[in-house]
């Protein structure tokens, strides 16, 4: 079935109405929300609270995986919902608060339970982030939707880049007092860690009040609705006949897979490594350090070279960072008989896994957002974002069977597997073609 613009009275807008408003609100919002997942960072706190409560490391990746398909599996639904429909933004507001509702009902039961009942928290926490992941996958079409419609294509790497520059500064700052509150000056277990979910509850309902701020330019639309069917059949030949959206799939689902593993170098810098606990502190800089940094490069790139460069440059940190993972201890080790203090300086000298690994996920991101924006038109772009999120989601199962391989194999070796998966996506992204709209390509009927 052919698709049509929407033809209503809705005025035409120029294409940079409310730019400098959502440049700002969407800005600060992100870094609130982000912020405040740094106070129990899902690369190094959480993985400790958890590891607290049960010494089982397919929790950690079960909790990873549930935010990876909360975020991949609602668009598919919501491109039905919304391709039809001129105002996206209620789809936005709504989604955004009652995704979080469980985390702060989870914050209230730590104040008045603590951890009296560990296999009841742990179910608690599993809710609670999943339903922020499945909030988010709700909202997900309307958000970048807005933000492709309202930021321009020139502006695109220099707004994501603030994005993840100013969301970077924030847990900088983050990371100083969740040091404090783990280490030995700080408040005793169980609070120290009630403490810092209570933050990230207070900065997540300041992104939910950011979000109600957004406003949204009207652009043109589906002349009728499709359905989920409608979607579905279309699915599989866009991604047999189109080369670009194909390329861009499969990048991404590696990249995406193996980045989103950073837990569990946390556990092994624990566990085997035996890093002291506030050394999170110092894990969360690294991160946030690499990001920041890193988000310059990534904007100007994306900018001036466009977003194949970027996907290529995260291709690269999706394989450096497991392999920093394998030779840095490897290297201390041999290096301990001629420098008797490297082994002193091993914890710091790990930071430099996740700052690689701080730096990849943002490139990653901001590559695949911008590249699928310049694949679609306004119309069909819900669409497009669906699909994507569809043909994704096998990546999302990544840190589960990480966690799953690590209770039978040695870190180093599993390691090692990422690390040639990271080589795979690499080879990928360097076939990734120019991006034109895919619109402008005539569909099989």
């Amino acid at each position: 079935m052919s698709q049509h613009p929407h033809t209503s009275t809705a005025p035409t807008e120029d294409s940079t109405e409310h730019t400098r408003w959502n440049f700002a609100v969407i800005v600060t919002e992100s870094t609130f929300f982000m912020a405040g997942l740094a106070w129990v960072d899902p690369s190094s706190v959480l993985p400790m609270f958890i590891g607290a409560l049960t010494p089982s490391t397919v929790v950690i990746g079960l909790i990873t995986v549930l935010q990876r398909l909360g975020w991949l599996l609602p668009p598919i639904f919501m491109a039905a919902v919304l391709g039809h429909r001129p105002h996206r933004l209620p789809w936005l507001r709504w989604p955004v608060l009652l995704g979080r509702l469980p985390l702060l009902a989870f914050v209230a039961y730590l104040w008045l339970h603590g951890l009296d009942n560990p296999r009841l928290v742990i179910w608690f926490l599993v809710i609670a982030y999943s339903a922020i992941s499945l909030g988010n996958g709700i909202l997900g079409i309307s958000w970048q939707d807005i933000i492709a419609k309202s930021i321009p294509s020139r502006l695109r790497g220099r707004f994501l880049g603030s994005m993840q520059f100013a969301t970077a500064g924030a847990a900088f700052g983050v990371g100083f007092v969740v040091r404090w509150i783990l280490g030995p000056g700080g408040p005793a277990f169980p609070s120290n860690y009630t403490i810092l979910f209570t933050a990230m509850a207070v900065f997540l309902t300041i992104s939910i009040v950011g979000c109600w701020m957004v406003r949204e330019p009207i652009r043109p639309v589906l002349d009728r609705p499709q359905s989920v069917r409608d979607i579905l059949l279309g699915a599989l030949p866009m991604l047999r006949e189109r080369r670009a959206f194909r390329a861009l799939v499969f990048t991404a689902s590696l990249g995406f897979g193996i980045s989103f593993s950073l837990p569990f170098y946390m556990v092994y810098a624990r566990q085997v490594l035996r890093v002291p606990e506030d050394m999170a502190g110092v894990y969360i800089w690294a991160i946030t350090i690499g990001g920041a940094l890193s988000s310059i490069l990534w904007g100007y790139l994306n900018d001036r070279r466009g977003p194949r460069s970027v996907l290529r440059g995260a291709s690269v940190l999706v394989t450096v960072t497991p392999t920093l993972a394998i030779c840095v201890p490897a290297a201390a080790l041999a290096l301990k008989g001629l420098l008797p203090g490297l082994a002193d300086a091993l914890p710091y000298l790990f930071a430099l896994v996740f700052f690689a690994g701080g730096s990849t996920m943002g490139a990653m991101w901001m590559g695949s957002m911008n590249y699928l924006f310049e694949l679609a038109s306004h119309q069909d772009r819900p669409r497009y974002i669906a699909l994507f999120s569809l043909f994704t989601l096998p990546g999302a199962v990544v840190p589960l069977l990480i966690g799953f391989l690590l209770n039978y194999l040695p870190f180093p070796v599993v390691f090692l597997l990422m690390a040639a998966c990271g080589g795979a996506a690499l080879l990928l992204s360097c076939r990734l073609p120019h991006p034109t709209p895919l619109d402008s390509i005539t569909p099989r009927e």
